[in-house]
């Protein structure tokens, strides 16, 4: 599945929970760490579920062998199915920056939406070609092995394998977004429509049902006494929430584009004197304001920022000597806006850099600041006055 801009799994994180990075062909293969742990579920209901009841007479090293080779395949199918919309996405001059691995498959993100509607098409499709050929693939290669008498082991994995990039491949073509299926049912719409936004809407809204369904017959199925519910409540409530967030960006798009920082911005900063030292800085203006960020003047003159973290590195026994001036990050360094910079743009790039605030920056000179909050309550306002568009 592909996932649109604002989406963004992966969070850099400090805790043992940060995920495992590798690269392919240019595009960083990040594994999530809710991927090790299904993974693990998996090769353990293989293992000490279907494996012994669909293949008895076995021994237990070999159910496992045959789980871990399984779990491993899939991993790889995945990243290949992923890596398709990734290839396809690049010819037609599309940016992937990221592929990763989570709790319900895989998700290339996405830098930019595509531009015309054959190229979401081509690139829509391509995973679950990919994931059909694997399949195929696998197929053959455990019937070369039967063929042979090679170790049933061998034979029962690939068949497993086939099995699973096919429902893969199906699945992804359920008309949801932000599954393939989704993508290609907004690529048609845009053919027929010639209007971008109203296929997303459309799309996304076709989505949103399909969701509720799922979760309710997800109900179902779990109150009936079958796992397999569960499955379908994550699956649901994913392809909800994924909806909606593709409706959120159309509206933030709808509200924000074309409107200035400057509009939108606080004038009023609060800053700090670069001599200031830490311990009465913390004692006497971080208690009482808790802003996230300070710009640090000289002699009214913007020298850099400070943020709480940067004190928190300082040793506390250096507070009462340390300035602010010392410990302050450089303009250079620092990230800013311009004041007749989209509002929109912004907003995308204080997402994906998972930044809350920015500084606006005219020709050196402090003029204001723009929050991430102060942006979604904007947005939020405007759709409130002005309702989107049902369809």
């Amino acid at each position: 599945m592909t996932a649109p801009p604002p989406v963004r799994i992966v969070r850099r994180s400090r805790s043992l929970a940060r995920p495992v990075r590798v690269r392919l062909f240019g595009v960083e293969v990040s594994i999530h760490f809710t991927w090790l742990i299904i993974s693990v579920l998996i090769a353990w209901s293989l293992a000490t579920g279907a494996f012994p009841r669909l293949h008895a007479g076995l021994p237990p090293a070999s159910y496992w062998s045959m789980a871990a080779g399984v779990v491993i395949g899939l991993a790889a199918s995945i990243i290949l199915h992923e890596l398709a919309h990734t290839l396809v996405g690049r010819a037609f001059g599309m940016s992937v920056h990221r592929i990763t691995l989570f709790l319900l498959g895989g998700m290339a993100e996405l830098d930019e939406e595509p531009k015309a509607p054959r190229d979401e098409l081509f690139m829509a499709l391509a995973g679950p070609a990919a994931s059909l050929l694997l399949s195929l693939v696998f197929a053959l290669a455990a019937a070369a092995l039967q063929s042979i008498a090679a170790p049933a082991e061998a034979v029962i994995a690939l068949g497993y394998l086939a099995t699973f990039n096919l429902v893969l491949a199906v699945f992804n073509l359920t008309p949801a977004y932000p599954l393939d299926g989704g993508r290609v049912l907004r690529a048609a719409l845009w053919m027929i429509t010639g209007r971008p936004e109203t296929a997303t809407r459309v799309a996304a809204r076709t989505s949103q049902g399909f969701a509720g369904i799922l979760v309710l017959a997800g109900v179902v199925v779990a109150v009936s006494g079958h796992p397999a519910g569960f499955w379908w409540i994550l699956i649901g409530l994913f392809v909800l929430a994924a909806a909606t967030a593709a409706l959120d960006h159309l509206a933030a798009r709808r509200h924000l584009a074309g409107r200035p920082v400057r509009e939108l911005m606080a004038h009023r900063v609060e800053t700090a004197p670069s001599d200031m030292r830490l311990e009465a800085f913390v004692r006497h203006r971080l208690y009482a304001t808790r802003h996230g960020v300070y710009p640090i003047v000289e002699m009214d003159r913007l020298i850099g920022v400070v943020e709480p973290a940067d004190i928190l590195a300082t040793p506390r026994d250096r507070w009462a000597q340390t300035t602010l001036g010392d410990i302050c990050a450089p303009l250079d360094r620092t990230r800013f806006v311009a004041p007749g910079e989209d509002a929109f743009a912004v907003l995308e790039r204080m997402r994906t850099e998972r930044r809350p605030r920015m500084l606006v920056i005219d020709r050196g000179a402090l003029v204001g600041m723009v929050t991430l909050d102060d942006l979604l309550q904007r947005l939020a306002l405007a759709r409130r006055f002005e309702p989107e568009p049902a369809w």
